[in-house]
């Protein structure tokens, strides 16, 4: 019998020694708000930042701690999968972004869950892993403000340790809120066709007429200008095409009557008012008559400059 008191005593002595010392430890995580900042969201557009992701744990005095993260849509709401991110703005906008676990870009996936080791050392450790987070928005349909999501409660973050890998039970503890914001400043975007007289008559004797278009794209909210610039004239009220050492003279307007000239100080430009859509301008030109001209082609480059 005491042999047998022995062997059930040994058995209990190695269960004991068995457990896995991390269930014995006691940890906690925290996120630093994501800010990106002032960003212009037209095409092209790059806007990169990153946050931290903060474990701390306390356990044996040599140990290491396996924590999960784990992260939801945000206050902002999400499309499937979490893919895109969303944050809002006061009126209920939104402004598409993505956290991301390894990196810049779609190629470095979304971050929806995270695996952290935590070493414990003399009964404590810590460790710091990145949040990469970019904007995913990149046109100015995007209206001009401040926007944000917020991350709170555990359908947006959570943790749980103890565990070895993300897909096992662990104890769970409460993340605190952090918050991820974006400030989109007025930004503009254009296009210019270009205008063509087309073939004319070496003797002018009518009003060579042709038009061409402007379309400019501003955050809602922005007023904006575009001007014309002068071209090889150097004079908006005198603009010349020119072929080698020839020219001709031509003016382009802000009317059809070809009565308001279309240039680059204060009454010659034309106003806008941007709503996050497509502004189109005409641009209409004119080479008056009375003017001859040598074969040949004439050209002028002039500058279309948008001021917001």
């Amino acid at each position: 019998m005491s042999r047998l008191l022995s062997i059930c005593a040994a058995l209990l002595l190695a269960c004991v020694v068995m457990t896995p010392r991390a269930a014995q430890a006691a940890c906690s995580a925290s996120v630093s708000n994501i800010n990106f900042g002032s960003i212009s969201v037209r095409s092209g557009a790059t806007n990169r930042t990153s946050g931290t992701i903060t474990v701390e744990c306390r356990g044996e005095l040599l140990d290491v701690v396996g924590v999960c993260l784990t992260f939801g849509a945000g206050q902002g709401g999400a499309s499937s999968g979490n893919n895109p991110r969303y944050m809002r703005g006061v009126n209920g906008e939104t402004l598409s972004y993505q956290l991301r676990p390894l990196g810049y870009g779609a190629g470095f996936g979304v971050l929806e869950q995270i695996y952290v080791p935590v070493v414990t050392l003399l009964g404590s450790g810590s460790a710091q892993v990145p949040i990469y987070a970019d904007i995913t928005s990149r046109s100015v349909s995007v209206g001009s403000g401040s926007y944000s999501s917020t991350f709170s409660g555990s359908a947006d973050v959570s943790m749980r340790y103890g565990l070895v890998a993300c897909d096992l039970p662990g104890k769970a503890a409460t993340v605190p809120p952090f918050t991820v914001s974006a400030d989109v400043v007025p930004s503009c975007e254009l296009v210019v066709s270009p205008m063509a007289f087309g073939i004319i008559s070496s003797s002018i004797q009518q009003p060579e007429d042709a038009s061409s278009s402007i379309t400019v794209r501003c955050t809602s909210d922005t007023n904006y200008t575009v001007s014309l610039g002068s071209g090889q004239s150097g004079d908006t009220a005198n603009r010349i095409l020119r072929n080698g050492t020839e020219t001709l003279s031509y003016g382009l307007y802000r009317d059809a009557g070809r009565s308001a000239p279309w240039g680059d100080t204060a009454g010659t430009r034309a106003a806008g008012y941007g709503t996050g859509t497509d502004n189109v301008f005409t641009v209409y030109g004119r080479i008056p008559a009375g003017q001859n001209a040598y074969v040949g082609v004439y050209t002028d480059n002039v500058v279309v400059t948008v001021n917001y």
